[in-house]
């Protein structure tokens, strides 16, 4: 209670995060001929968060760059094994412009792409729908300008009302933060489980 009492965010964001949803079920439910209430059932998300926070981030420490893009999705493919469903939306949460781009290149062309990078991502990526913050700059969040927070505000809003499961990691604030909100919102619909639907993005392809 001590969680969602203080997570209250302002009006404008609350309504951006409705409109945002209104979005992606109009056009998931057109595209798919599916009813409008359940366009958004199952969502996953990608959570990556770079920018500034290589001190923090316990892969950088290690190994000097960040977690490929395919550690994410591989914690995406882990989850659709143990739950036996898969995840046909994935919304992504990124700073990084470059990630949202690469990200949506692999869904578009997965293994036909004449590039080689980043196989597993590509395969696993391949034909699902790629949803993101339509209000944001570039795709993405910008954390320096207030639009960008703003709309950072907004994705936190968006997942934590409609994702089903979320892929992060938990050097990030954020992802703590997702971790803890999400676990508080399930409890309080009853729906409690051993663990929260947040998990860390693994470290490996193995």
């Amino acid at each position: 209670m001590f969680i969602l009492f203080f997570s209250q965010l302002a009006p404008r964001i609350q309504v951006t995060s409705k409109l945002l949803a209104q979005h992606w079920s109009e056009y998931l439910a057109d595209k798919y001929n599916r009813p409008y209430d359940e366009a958004l059932k199952d969502l996953g998300v990608i959570f990556i968060r770079r920018g500034d926070k290589m001190p923090e981030d316990s892969f950088w420490q290690k190994h000097k760059r960040w977690r490929n893009i395919s550690m994410y999705v591989k914690g995406l493919v882990d989850q659709e094994k143990v739950q036996q469903k898969k995840y046909s939306s994935v919304f992504v949460v990124t700073d990084d412009a470059s990630v949202m781009s690469s990200i949506q290149e692999y869904a578009r062309e997965g293994l036909t792409s004449s590039k080689k990078d980043e196989s597993y991502a590509r395969e696993h990526l391949h034909k699902r729908e790629i949803l993101y913050n339509v209000f944001a700059p570039q795709s993405c969040f910008d954390p320096f300008i207030r639009i960008g927070f703003n709309q950072f505000l907004v994705n936190v809003k968006f997942v934590t009302d409609y994702a089903s499961f979320v892929v992060g990691h938990v050097d990030s604030n954020v992802g703590r933060y997702l971790e803890e909100i999400i676990y508080v919102n399930r409890q309080l619909k009853g729906n409690i489980g051993a663990q929260t639907y947040v998990v860390n993005a693994p470290d490996t392809l193995d």
